[in-house]
């Protein structure tokens, strides 16, 4: 469409149509992995500790095809369940494109714990104010009455939710990251007014904002001192000097840096484990306390005692060399990993052939019964070797996705050979860096647009552990 030859009154209805449309794309998908979340439920033919427990798995087949995350899927599985289940009107008005994903969760979230009555009386309501209003307005108003249609729930209503509180970390740009949760609210309001107490124990000379010394306070809960530090630079003469606190403890975080990084000879980046590329600077800054393992890249050792060595390192070296999980997409630190020590089938050798002795792999505990389910033939999955440091994961359905052995490509920077030249090459400086200031600031947005789902809480139980970090290992 010629956008600048249209009118203000075309160009919003323009808007309007290619906003429907978008809406029409997301029941689509919303309904599609739905399906194939039932296909595997139907599937499961050995559910239990030992077999697949129903569809679990149809969120990573979905995730790895749309290169997404399966907490996105496994979200969208269950908007789609609730829709089929309780809210017939609320899912034609979104095949439609009368309503987005954004209004759709919102509905499928305010009618969570209501009376199948309830539920049909308010969800007309509801899909009416969606047509005529934005989400945040749209949940004020769905809570409202959801609370004077059925008062007595709201206990109800409100252990369910309690029974999924968590917190969690997310990355965001330049070595920052967002740490957000949910939290009964009382317990929401301690950790709050007791980051306040901690923002006013510094003198009125520190130089911080109240978001910033909110934000270090939080740390100094973690690390164990329980009070702030003034940063007023005065010493003995700032007002808070006398104030004891505890020696904080140093932090717990591992991070991988080439050596000559390390020595300042050069500028190729760090990565820190959870998160992932920090700045060589940073990384040299956090050393300064740090204990050191040195990684070799290429394990030649032999004999008797280097061969006992050797194994006593393996693991050291494996989740140094991994840097993370596996499975395409999954970014578990290989920390809090496991080691598969099974030997995988090289997948340039035709079927049949045999397995060669490698080095084991770093799975997380989600992934890693994934490919134990793959390796007896219960999951339609196969892995293989693609060559020294690639692996290929086979879904259900014959997609090929390979991951490599991402720790590797930052400890030894001339190894990632898919880089662009310059960064091959040791060109360290971008002519073209944006003004001091002039860097967006990562704050997190109301919604995300493509999958506007933060914050939503499965209806289904079966599918509140898709997060790899929300998985519990299983005891061997």
């Amino acid at each position: 469409m010629d956008f600048g030859a249209m009118s203000a009154e075309g160009l919003i209805d323009a808007l309007r149509s290619a906003h429907g449309a978008a809406a029409r794309a997301q029941a689509a998908e919303v309904f599609a992995v739905r399906e194939l979340y039932r296909r595997h439920r139907a599937e499961s033919a050995e559910p239990g500790p030992g077999g697949v427990r129903a569809g679990e798995y149809a969120a990573s087949e979905a995730a790895v095809a749309l290169h997404s995350d399966e907490a996105t899927m496994g979200v969208l599985i269950d908007i789609g369940l609730a829709l089929e289940e309780s809210l017939p009107r609320t899912r034609l008005a979104f095949e439609q494109g009368r309503i987005d994903l954004a209004k759709v969760r919102v509905i499928v979230d305010c009618t969570r714990g209501l009376t199948r009555e309830v539920a049909g009386a308010v969800e007309t309501r509801l899909i009416e104010a969606a047509e005529r209003t934005e989400p945040a307005r749209l949940r004020q108003t769905a809570r409202r009455w959801a609370a004077r249609l059925d008062p007595s729930g709201a206990q109800r209503r409100r252990e369910l939710r309690q029974d999924q509180r968590d917190v969690r970390i997310r990355a965001t740009q330049d070595s920052m990251a967002v740490f957000d949760g949910q939290l009964p609210a009382p317990g929401a309001q301690t950790v709050a007014m007791r980051l306040r107490e901690m923002s006013l124990q510094v003198c009125t000379q520190d130089p911080r904002t109240m978001p910033q010394r909110r934000a270090d306070a939080l740390v100094a809960l973690a690390d164990g001192s329980g009070r702030l530090r003034c940063r007023c630079g005065r010493g003995q003469r700032c007002a808070s000097s006398g104030a004891a606190a505890e020696t904080p403890r140093r932090p717990l975080i591992q991070i991988g840096i080439p050596a000559d990084s390390l020595l300042g000879m050069s500028e190729a980046p760090a990565f820190l484990a959870g998160y992932g590329p920090i700045d060589a600077a940073l990384a040299r800054t956090l050393a300064e306390h740090a204990r050191f393992q040195v990684i070799s890249e290429q394990d030649e050792s032999g004999g008797p005692v280097a061969e006992a060595r050797r194994r006593h390192s393996t693991a050291r070296r494996v989740r140094a060399l991994d840097g993370m999980c596996r499975f395409p997409g999954c970014v578990m630190p290989a920390a809090e990993s496991e080691l598969d020590h099974e030997r995988i089938s090289e997948g340039r050798r035709p079927t049949g052939g045999g397995s060669v002795r490698t080095e084991p792999i770093v799975l997380c505990a989600r992934h890693l019964r994934l490919k134990a389910l793959a390796d007896k033939g219960k999951s339609g999955w196969r892995v293989a070797r693609a060559g020294l440091d690639r692996l290929r994961w086979i879904t259900p359905t014959g997609d090929v996705h390979t991951t490599v052995r991402e720790g590797a490509r930052y400890l030894f920077p001339h190894s990632d050979i898919d880089a662009p030249l310059a960064a091959r090459t040791g060109s360290d400086r971008c002519e073209s860096a944006p003004e001091p200031g002039l860097l967006p600031r990562d704050r997190p947005t109301a919604e995300e647009l493509t999958f506007p789902l933060a914050g939503h809480l499965p209806v289904h139980r079966q599918l509140t552990r898709l997060a790899p970090e929300d998985e519990i290992p299983d005891e061997r």
